[in-house]
C-alpha cells in the first residue's frame, strides 16, 4: 500500500469510529495557528474536489458491493459501469447476482432509464437513489459535480487524530437533480473527501459514508493523474445496513460510440 493510500486509510479508520458518535470540538480545532496560510474558499474546495476526481477520457470499471445487514445476512452484487463525461452518458450493467443479471440503467440526457432483463422492458425512473435496490445512488457512479450542484457553507475545521479536516455543509441549487438535497463533507488537506453524510430535505440523516481509499489513475486525454474512489463504506441510517463498495478494474480510454444505447444493453442478454 502506498503512503498516500495508507494515510487515507488511517484518516478513514479514525472517522469510522465517529459514524454513530457525535463529534466534539477540541481545543486545537478552536485555535487559529498564527502562521497558517490563507485557506481556499468553500467554493474553491468543491472545485478542487471535482477537478481531482474528474477526467476527460471514457471510463469503464467493475463495481463490487457487499451488503451486511443488521441480522448478519450478507448479499453480494457486481456491476459494470461505463461513462462518457463529455456527453454525460452513463450505463450500469448488472452481472451479479444471477436473478438480477442482465438488467441495468442507461442515462440519456437528463433521463435515467431502468432495464429489467426478465421482462425486456424499459422504464423511465425519477429515482436517483437506491440503484439496483441498494443504498447507492446515481452520483456514486457519475462525475463529481459538487460545485455545479450545490451551494456551500463553511463550517470551519475539525481535528480528528491530529489531522485537521475542512467541514462543509452543502445544499442543492435550484433546479438541480441530486439524490441528497443536503450533504455534509469532511475534507482532508489534499482535497479528498474522507467522510460524507447525506440528508433528506428535513435534515434527517439518510446515509453516512467513510471513503476508505482512492486510486491514482492516469487520464490519457487530460495527461494528468486523477483520483477516483477505490473503496467506500456506505451506512443506511434507517436500517443500519452497511455496504462496502469497491471500484475495481478501472480503465480510462475510448469506448464504442454505440455503447450508450438501449440496443447495446439489450444485446448483452441475448
Amino acid at each position: 500500500m502506498s503512503h498516500f493510500s495508507a494515510s487515507l486509510h488511517g484518516f478513514a479508520a479514525a472517522f469510522s469510529l465517529l459514524l454513530s458518535a457525535p463529534m466534539v470540538a477540541s481545543a486545537a480545532e478552536k485555535a487559529s495557528p498564527p502562521t497558517a496560510a490563507p485557506q481556499p474558499s468553500a467554493v474553491e474546495v468543491l472545485k478542487q474536489i471535482d477537478a481531482r476526481m474528474s477526467f476527460q477520457s471514457d471510463y469503464r470499471g467493475t463495481v463490487r458491493l457487499r451488503e451486511l445487514r443488521k441480522d448478519g445476512t450478507e448479499h453480494l452484487m457486481e456491476l459494470e459501469v461505463y461513462r462518457r463525461d463529455s456527453s454525460r452518458d452513463l450505463l450500469i450493467y448488472v452481472t451479479k447476482p444471477r436473478h438480477l443479471a442482465g438488467g441495468g440503467y442507461l442515462r440519456i440526457g437528463r433521463n435515467l432509464w431502468e432495464y429489467e432483463a426478465s421482462t425486456g422492458q424499459w422504464q423511465r425512473t425519477t429515482q436517483r437513489g437506491n440503484i439496483v435496490n441498494t443504498v447507492s445512488c446515481e452520483e456514486d457512479f457519475d462525475r463529481s459535480q459538487l460545485a455545479e450542484n450545490y451551494d456551500v457553507k463553511d463550517e470551519g475545521m475539525e481535528v480528528v487524530s491530529g489531522t485537521s479536516f475542512r467541514k462543509l455543509h452543502l445544499t442543492v441549487k435550484s433546479g438541480r437533480l441530486v439524490s441528497f438535497e443536503q450533504l455534509r463533507l469532511w475534507v482532508d488537506p489534499n482535497f479528498n473527501i474522507v467522510k460524507r453524510i447525506g440528508y433528506a430535505p428535513s435534515g434527517r440523516v439518510l446515509r453516512s459514508d467513510v471513503i476508505r481509499s482512492y486510486q491514482a489513475i492516469k487520464d490519457p486525454l487530460a495527461a494528468k493523474v486523477v483520483y477516483p474512489y477505490k473503496e467506500v463504506l456506505e451506512v443506511e441510517e434507517s436500517t443500519g445496513s452497511q455496504f462496502t463498495v469497491r471500484y475495481d478494474d478501472v480503465v480510462l480510454g475510448a469506448l464504442s460510440p454505440n455503447m450508450f444505447t438501449k440496443t447495446w444493453l439489450e444485446g448483452r442478454v441475448r
